[in-house]
């Protein structure tokens, strides 16, 4: 990896230029970077199913931005769609690998198996896994893994929903029935029930991250219901959601990034996205590629980030201001100050596998 060691010399000298070096970071193509690279740059590769979602995939695509903004020309990043046929995933590590890629960034529960597998057949080549879910099988001596919090990212959301909520009814609606997703989601009945121990909580799973007239659906009636708050974790998908909310009237919060923002061509949707529990995918990717660039990487080990490292947190806009009451966002703000400084601390469906279901015969609706 002599490339990885001439970019750490070259980035301490000439640091005050790195921040030159980024383009657009469009996260929908899977280009190169635009400008042009040093003929001994850094090539990685970020492999993931398909870019566009407006959440969990496009925020893992801004950090090649970051990366770019960082390393300037001495790190060259492509971003790489391997599509959602499963067939195709060891395919697609492979190619990355064979086409002289130095270090290879994935992440996600569904896929992170046939990376791992194709990790242990490319030892030179360095892996970051930017979401691991196991960590036996991400223990191979050339792939850094890191995670989420996502425990705190739904339970941010919780608050939000527990101090908006009129009728005592609110709803959250998962992808996969999974447990990283269900991670999300007993977070958020923690939050709710932090907040507001009358309120319930009505839980769905639409089975995929796709099927956004299924998430319409589920929405829709889990409004009949009373639901006036409903989040999501669930990926592209969760677009119905947005669309139930502007039709029928009610509040939706979004996941992973602002989707208030990705949804600004879309006024009235949009004004419906109270606000959206955020899951840094992207300082993820640049945490996990600047480690191994700057050899400091500990592969074959894994770090959690959470809310006090930033790696989580909760969408403050003008929407989530001009909706909220001065004594609603206080009072999200105080319990979600407790949590960043270990007042509070968030059980994980991660831990036992066990949480979401003791939540949900708690709260559930």
């Amino acid at each position: 990896m002599k490339k990885i060691a001439s970019i750490l010399l070259s980035s301490i000298m000439a640091l005050s230029l790195v921040a030159c070096g980024g383009s657009d970071g469009s996260t929908g193509s899977t280009g190169g970077n635009d400008n042009q690279v040093a003929e001994d740059a850094v090539k990685v590769a970020l492999v993931v199913t398909n870019f566009g979602d407006q959440s969990y995939f496009d925020t893992a695509g801004n950090g090649m931005t970051l990366l770019r903004e960082k390393y300037g020309d001495k790190i060259d990043v492509k971003g790489i769609e391997m599509g959602t046929d499963s067939a195709g995933w060891e395919p697609a590590y492979r190619q990355a690998c064979d086409d002289g890629y130095d270090i290879v960034v994935s992440g996600n529960f569904m896929y992170e198996p046939y990376m791992c597998t194709v990790a242990a057949e490319y030892p030179e080549v360095k892996f970051v896994n930017f979401d691991y879910d196991n960590a036996e099988i991400n223990s191979l001596d050339n792939i850094l893994s890191v995670n989420y919090a996502c425990h705190e990212a739904g339970y941010l959301a919780g608050l939000v929903a527990g101090v908006k909520t009129e009728s005592n009814v609110v709803g959250c609606i998962g992808g996969g029935e999974y447990d990283g997703i269900k991670q999300f989601l007993a977070g958020y009945m923690q939050g709710v029930n932090a907040v507001n121990p009358d309120a319930k909580v009505i839980s769905s799973f639409i089975g995929d991250f796709t099927d956004t007239g299924k998430a319409k659906e589920i929405a829709s009636n889990m409004h009949k219901q009373g639901a006036d708050v409903i989040y999501h974790a669930a990926g592209g998908a969760g677009n119905g959601l947005f669309d139930c909310a502007a039709e029928e009237d009610f509040w939706a919060i979004g996941v992973d990034s602002d989707q208030y923002a990705a949804n600004s061509g879309k006024p009235e949707l949009a004004a419906h996205i109270l606000t959206s529990s955020l899951k840094r995918c992207d300082s993820g990717v640049l945490w996990g590629v600047s480690q191994v660039i700057e050899g400091t990487a500990e592969f074959g080990t894994q770090r959690t980030l959470g809310y006090k490292d930033d790696a989580v947190g909760l969408v403050i806009n003008d929407n989530y201001k001009n909706n909220m009451t001065e004594e609603q966002q206080a009072k999200v703000t105080e319990f979600a100050d407790k949590l960043k400084n270990g007042e509070i601390t968030v059980e994980n469906q991660l831990a036992d596998n066990t949480t979401y279901d003791r939540w949900l015969e708690k709260v559930g609706f």
